[in-house]
């Protein structure tokens, strides 16, 4: 018995079923043969205990938990989605597939650790969320001037860009800086575009980064709404889902599209050019807000320039052309796409903390979920500039 480690089993239990897992999927998971799902039970009894290696592996890889909270006296207090997405109903929370409530905890815990590598201070002394906030009837121009000008981009900068993946970029570093962390993964679900998770200190928005970046730049903005009425949110692509909606869900996810609309495209700088029905002019216009072609076709569509059935037809032709780009053959290089999952600020963050000696190598690894021996690779690579 003394070599058991001293962890409270009843969070063993919690951690695993709030993954959604059986005894027998995480023995499988651990991947020895002398493991199986009675050990696991034997763990969760208390009669057992796993070595310090295999609780690492549930705490990072099965679970994704911190590893300090197997420690605990107690299980702790966590919000659900229910809690969380205030602005859906019930019934369609309580239908989101297994891998998208996977990425809520994955998120869940960028929270915890962003609380934990802040020292539970604030990012920064004035945060956006704490300035403006979303009600309902409220008009967008004024609210949507005011944060622009927060997050220091005017318009005639964003129309330099002339790319969605700088938009993107530029986008995800204003929002940041004014206290609004951005993370993305690979959902893989086309039919959800990002969610995000309000919290007084440490709000962050969650983007799908197998959707073209011109639609995750729509997601920042549409979660952006979500968040400045204090509740996290969903951003579904089926426009089908938000007509299934009804009252103040609908009101909400309607206000939500028209804001991130307003923001990336002012109507009074739409007004400034000629709305030409023609591929041509879609991307001319496209390419000057750097935005998706389906969001200024949905600016002639709401001034009675196309019908709907002309939207639907090219909205699903640019879906999938989108589509079939991404399933283009590709590939790059691990550390890279770790950079851009967790975002430069954040990567700055936790090695702030560890070269000031605030943190072990070891929180490095948890933190940045990566292994520890792999770390001397994603500094190269990723803080160095090296190169594959």
């Amino acid at each position: 018995m003394s070599d058991l480690l001293p962890i409270n089993p009843d969070i063993l239990k919690w951690a695993r079923e709030t993954a959604g897992l059986s005894p027998g999927e995480v023995a499988e998971k651990l991947g020895r043969q002398s493991i199986n799902a009675e050990v696991v039970t034997d763990w969760e009894a208390g009669t057992g205990t796993p070595n310090y290696p295999q609780l690492e592996l549930l705490a990072r890889i099965i679970y994704h938990r911190p590893l300090a909270v197997f420690f605990f006296p107690s299980v702790p207090f966590e919000d659900t989605p229910t809690t969380e997405f205030r602005t859906l109903p019930d019934v369609m929370i309580e239908e989101l597939p297994a891998g998208i409530v996977r990425l809520y905890r994955k998120a869940k815990l960028f929270q915890l650790y962003l609380q934990e590598l802040y020292e539970e201070e604030r990012p920064v002394q004035s945060p956006l969320l704490d300035r403006f906030a979303l009600q309902e009837g409220c008009e967008l121009e004024p609210i949507t001037d005011a944060i622009r000008a927060a997050l220091g981009i005017s318009i005639e900068e964003q129309a330099e860009w002339r790319s969605t993946e700088t938009a993107a970029k530029r986008w995800r570093e204003a929002l940041e800086a004014t206290g609004v962390f951005v993370f993305k993964d690979a959902f893989r679900n086309s039919d959800y575009s990002g969610f995000c998770l309000y919290h007084d200190k440490y709000p962050l928005i969650f983007a799908n980064n197998s959707v073209p970046e011109s639609r995750q730049v729509f997601t920042l903005f549409h979660e952006l709404a979500h968040l400045l009425y204090h509740s996290g949110g969903v951003d579904f692509r089926s426009r089908d889902v938000i007509r299934s909606l009804e009252g103040y869900y609908l009101d909400v996810e309607v206000c939500a599209n028209r804001f991130a609309n307003e923001f990336l495209v002012p109507q009074r700088e739409l007004d400034r050019f000629q709305l030409e029905v023609s591929e041509a002019a879609f991307d001319r216009l496209a390419t000057y807000f750097s935005v998706s072609r389906e969001v200024i076709l949905r600016n002639y569509l709401e001034r009675g320039l196309v019908d709907t059935d002309y939207y639907e037809q090219m909205a699903a032709k640019w879906t999938e052309q989108a589509r079939a780009k991404k399933e283009e053959p590709g590939g790059g290089n691990y550390y890279y796409n770790v950079r851009t999952y967790l975002g430069e600020k954040y990567i700055n963050l936790v090695y702030g903390q560890y070269y000031r000696n605030k943190i072990p190598i070891e929180s490095v690894a948890e933190y940045l979920d990566v292994k520890a021996k792999n770390l001397p690779s994603f500094e190269h690579f990723v803080l160095e500039g090296g190169k594959p």
